[in-house]
């Protein structure tokens, strides 16, 4: 095939060591699968893909030696490493490959192999897409100078732990980005080497249009965020769209405890949380927790993202699945959420800050959060508990009470709606003496206790 091809351009694409960690490098199918690919890398002066994903190798030093073209029409190079250690190197990528002429590269992607930075720089020129996940080797002057060089091009960089020593930075110059649509910088690994890829931050202008998405993990006891994500992400909020639509919820990440939050420039969401439902958001942060701690470490992370603003465009809120939150959090949050019209929290832990009580259910020492939402108009609630040993609880009680002072105050009629939570029918029939427009969508309790529409006068809807 490759003899009757010529002249025609060719893609090599191939996982080298089929079968994971489990293959035996000495077997027919191995020896087999390495001869055709080398076959097919003499001819990489006709390929404008590579893409080779490989585990440990004895075999592929003599495969990389292949790939010698006298001249290249290469274009999308991937060279991936994947074996038991995540974050452990798979292989080393020889300087030859870079040696023997000038790639077009637009696509570069490296994972878990080690390659001499200073042999990509010159290749880097045409680059759209730059990928790099636990390269070693890099530091910050490295990646600047690619940077610089592929600055016209580039649309889309993901920085995926890099262990970046640290150094003297502050001689590094800016780089604009004017085709740049998705900045991924993540360091989810406790590498405090890692970290410092965020220190690239203060080196680049991200246009307002891209779509920005940082994963990291505060380090230490101090609970120390990253110095220039907060800078970042406040310039981000602030240049471009206003954001309309905010997700905040909790993630476990390498069973690390943390935060998530979302943001979008549309101006709703569904009214449920799905996550993989919504559009790409344009604004995507996770702060991870090195160690498990109690909800007030995660509360610190939050009020860090209050400080970023501002966020006053935004309309709709959900809070999701968030174990412990205090109400002075809530009503801080709320307080840079001026124009909310949509609100969807769930849990006890959101209910319970939003209507002013303590996490343990106790009263609150300030107004209930919810009050101060003027133009509330739909609030929607998951996986609440308004029964107490059979009895109706405080939460049940403390939202009867919001939904009142929300009448008394003159807010205007909002639609309350009520999923799947701890209630029997009395305790929707009592919510629905308190909302003019009432909808209780599914019950953790079955059928048995859904209300009847027995009487047309009823607000309630099931």
């Amino acid at each position: 095939m490759l003899e009757r091809s010529k002249p025609l351009p060719i893609a090599i694409r191939v996982n080298l060591t089929p079968g994971g960690g489990q293959f035996d490098d000495n077997s027919y199918r191995i020896r087999r699968t390495f001869k055709a690919v080398s076959r097919a890398l003499r001819n990489s002066d006709r390929a404008k893909e590579i893409t080779l994903r490989t585990g440990p190798s004895e075999r592929l030093p003599k495969a990389f030696e292949d790939i010698r073209p006298t001249s290249s029409q290469l274009e999308y190079l991937a060279l991936c490493g994947y074996g038991d250690n995540i974050r452990s190197t798979v292989f080393d990528v020889p300087s030859t490959i870079f040696a023997q002429c000038l790639f077009p590269l637009k696509t570069l992607i490296l994972e878990r192999c080690k390659v001499v930075p200073s042999d990509l720089t010159r290749h880097c020129a045409h680059l759209t897409h730059l990928e790099l996940r636990s390269v070693p080797s890099f530091n910050i002057g490295d990646l600047v100078a690619i940077f610089r060089l592929a600055s016209p091009t580039l649309q889309s960089i993901i920085l995926d732990s890099i262990p970046i020593p640290r150094g003297v930075f502050e001689r590094v110059p800016h780089t604009s980005f004017p085709r740049l649509s998705v900045l991924n910088f993540s360091a989810p690994s406790g590498d405090s080497h890692a970290h410092n890829v965020f220190f690239l931050l203060h080196f680049m202008t991200i246009p307002f249009t891209a779509t920005l998405i940082l994963g990291f993990l505060i380090l230490g006891p101090t609970w120390h965020i990253p110095a220039p994500i907060i800078p970042a992400l406040g310039r981000h909020f602030s240049g471009g769209d206003p954001v309309r639509s905010l997700i905040i919820f909790q993630t476990n990440i390498h069973k690390r405890r943390g935060l998530r939050m979302q943001g979008w420039t549309r101006p709703t969401l569904p009214r449920f949380f799905y996550p993989e439902d919504a559009p790409s958001p344009a604004v995507d942060v996770h702060w991870i927790c090195e160690e498990a701690e109690d909800g007030s470490s995660l509360e610190r992370i939050l009020t860090d993202l209050i400080s970023v603003g501002p966020l006053h465009a935004v309309q709709t809120l959900t809070i999701a699945r968030v174990s412990v939150l205090s109400v002075t959090v809530m009503d801080a949050l709320l307080l840079t959420l001026p124009s909310l019209r949509e609100v969807c929290i769930h849990g006890s832990a959101s209910l319970r800050a939003l209507c002013g009580l303590e996490p343990n259910g106790g009263p609150g020492t300030r107004p209930s959060p919810l009050i101060r939402l003027r133009e509330l108009q739909i609030l929607t609630i998951y996986e609440a508990s308004f029964r107490d040993g059979g009895t109706q609880g405080v939460d049940l009680h403390a939202l009867c009470n919001c939904l009142d002072q929300l009448s008394a105050r003159g807010h205007g009629t909002i639609e309350l709606i009520v999923c799947y939570s701890d209630a029997w029918r009395q305790d929707m029939e009592e919510l629905a003496k308190h909302s003019r427009h009432f909808l209780w969508d599914g019950s953790i309790n079955g059928t048995t206790g859904v209300p009847q529409m027995d009487a047309p006068s009823s607000n309630c809807v099931s």
